[in-house]
């Protein structure tokens, strides 16, 4: 198989750096061990609010996961931009496609492969320690929401990893990709009219898939599109990323 050679590069190379290796680790470990903990110290509370959501109090823990796995993209071509190994990368692989295509692989395969048991157990976890407040995974949206969550991995770790090779700069993907999504898009929800555009931003389409019992009414969309609607944005960072890669010195 002619991405089989790459694909073992890739993965060499994560396992050999201890940054990739933890920040894929603190991922699915904020994302368990942080919506545990949100359940157990605040679950009865937000139980008695009007607006209460099992799945928002369960998977509240994305938000802080979702930071780890996007260093963890990052980092994976962002880091060789960065330390001057993707040129000694491409010497090896000089088909850029190639190159591009068996990183993207071996990056967003890893994150899929941690998301596959994470998501199930931080649902099975979070809505047990919510007792007679959780739902169940027969009850309307929670299948919906699991699956969300195990596709959010690998669309958010493709979306980064394009804007990373767009930018050519880890510190540039860093400082301005992360704010943005992290930090402007949500505050920007409060904002009065600006609320018909972040909901189709990747983050504000993917969180509503996952954490939403319902749909909300003032959302345009299904939440079964929320994935989609991520995986556009992905598609077209990815594919930037490509075409700045194939016409870009190293």
């Amino acid at each position: 198989m002619i991405l089989k050679p790459v694909l073992y590069s890739e993965l060499t190379k994560i396992r050999s750096l201890r940054s990739l290796v933890w920040s894929l680790a603190l991922a699915a470990v904020m994302l368990v061990g942080i919506g545990a903990l949100a359940c157990a110290a605040y679950g009865d509370a937000e139980a008695t609010r009007a607006d209460y959501d099992p799945l928002a109090v369960g998977f509240w823990s994305l938000n802080f996961a979702q930071i780890a796995l996007a260093v963890f993209a990052m980092l994976s071509l962002g880091g060789e931009y960065e330390k001057g190994t993707v040129t000694t990368s491409l010497t090896a692989v000089p088909q850029r496609t190639r190159f591009y295509l068996g990183k993207l692989l071996a990056t967003a395969g890893l994150s899929l492969t941690i998301a596959l048991p994470a998501a199930p157990l931080t649902f099975f976890l979070t809505q047990g320690l919510l007792d007679e407040h959780g739902v169940s995974l027969g009850d309307p949206g929670a299948v919906r929401a699991v699956i969300s969550l195990i596709l959010y991995f690998p669309l958010l770790t493709l979306l980064c990893m394009g804007l990373a090779a767009m930018t050519r700069s880890l510190a540039a993907t860093l400082g301005l990709f992360l704010p943005f999504l992290f930090l402007l898009s949500p505050l920007s929800m409060e904002v009065p009219g600006l609320w018909n555009v972040t909901q189709f931003l990747p983050d504000r389409a993917g969180l509503y898939a996952v954490m939403n019992v319902q749909p909300d009414p003032d959302v345009f969309y299904n939440p079964w599109l929320g994935p989609l609607i991520t995986a556009v944005w992905a598609a077209a960072a990815v594919s930037g990323g490509w075409h700045a890669l194939r016409s870009r010195d190293a």
